[in-house]
């Protein structure tokens, strides 16, 4: 028996709120984070995602992509993002993250205030992060959705440690959301997006350090409510400083403001991959879980083992209008 339009437009609601929902992956590919939905929520439409990231990096890679044992570091996060649909075309963004990280190995940072590479925890605010999506293609095969983010650290806090909690930099991230969803006839599970971007770092030692991002992912729904996804992450910095191994250490090529500021002004590209799976539970609830490996990188602490958990509630502000006759809202 064929759909009736009411009965065919709520099942592809909810299939789109689901992945509106339950698949913030790629925010969470790139450690400075990002919103990457190419779909919006939808007019008085929102979520509130609470996610857990937790990541142990093994080595330290230099220019050549060679690894090298400079100690361990764990990282712990907690974020809290909401994304709100002010109309069907706009939508804003907001995370706040909490990070707690740990190093431990031979080589700490130390100045003569301060030592936070001491083998202990050391927790804190991160970077707040206010972003905007504008929907430019929405009733086309292929969607379009440019979007603006800012990066403002939370508070002045350390960045000469492997456990420093982030760069301590201002950024402006400019770029696209492309998403597809599959047809009727080909691939009716399954979407894909990509995020385009380009950040405005704040200059360090007067130099600029910018950096391009290219984040993938794929989604394969197995039932209604169970996805699985593949994701990969590209990051490209155009400037900053390389570290040789070849050629000595770090304070043998760089002069000391260099070394000082070097966490913040390094050249740290690299390509992570991840596998996913989200669950929805009921029409406003979904939970997820990723694990993430970075493949190659250089100048980087890349990712051995990273595993990323969390929970998505859909909510609206508004009760939705009464279904006319033919059942479409």
């Amino acid at each position: 028996m064929p759909l009736s339009c009411g009965e065919f437009h709520r099942r592809r609601t909810r299939r789109l709120c689901f992945i509106v929902v339950a698949l913030p992956f790629l925010q969470w590919m790139s450690l400075q984070g990002g919103f990457g939905q190419a779909w919006l929520p939808g007019r008085d439409r929102g979520q509130i995602s609470i996610s857990y990231k937790n990541l142990y990096v093994k080595n330290h890679t230099d220019s050549h992509g060679w690894n090298r044992d400079a100690g361990r570091i764990r990282s712990n996060v907690i974020a809290l993002d909401i994304d709100y649909g002010l109309t069907r075309r706009w939508a804003l963004n907001v995370a706040v993250p909490y990070s707690s990280v740990k190093y431990t190995g031979a080589f700490p940072h130390v100045d003569r205030d301060h030592n936070i590479d001491d083998g202990e925890y050391h927790s804190g605010l991160q970077d707040f992060r206010f972003g905007a999506r504008y929907a430019l293609l929405r009733y086309t095969p292929v969607v379009v959705t440019p979007f603006a983010e800012a990066i403002i650290p939370s508070h002045n806090y350390v960045t000469f440690a492997h456990a420093a909690l982030g760069r301590n930099l201002n950024e402006l991230m400019v770029g696209a959301n492309v998403g597809w969803k599959g047809s009727e006839t080909f691939l009716p599970n399954a979407y894909v997006q990509t995020r385009l971007s380009y950040g405005f770092i704040e200059k360090v030692l007067d130099r600029s350090h910018n950096r391009t991002n290219v984040d993938t992912e794929f989604t394969y729904f197995l039932t209604p409510r169970l996805a699985v996804s593949a994701l990969t992450s590209y990051t490209k910095h155009h400037g900053g400083l390389d570290w040789d191994s070849t050629k000595g250490s770090p304070a043998s090529q760089w002069t000391p403001e260099e070394l000082l500021h070097h966490d913040e002004l390094v050249r740290a590209d690299s390509f992570l991959i991840g596998f996913g799976t989200a669950f929805q539970l009921n029409p406003s609830t979904s939970i997820f879980a990723n694990l993430i490996h970075t493949t190659w990188s250089i100048n980087a602490h890349p990712i051995n083992t990273g595993v990323i958990i969390g929970v998505n509630r859909r909510f609206r502000t508004r009760r939705p209008p009464p279904l006319l006759e033919g059942g479409e809202p």
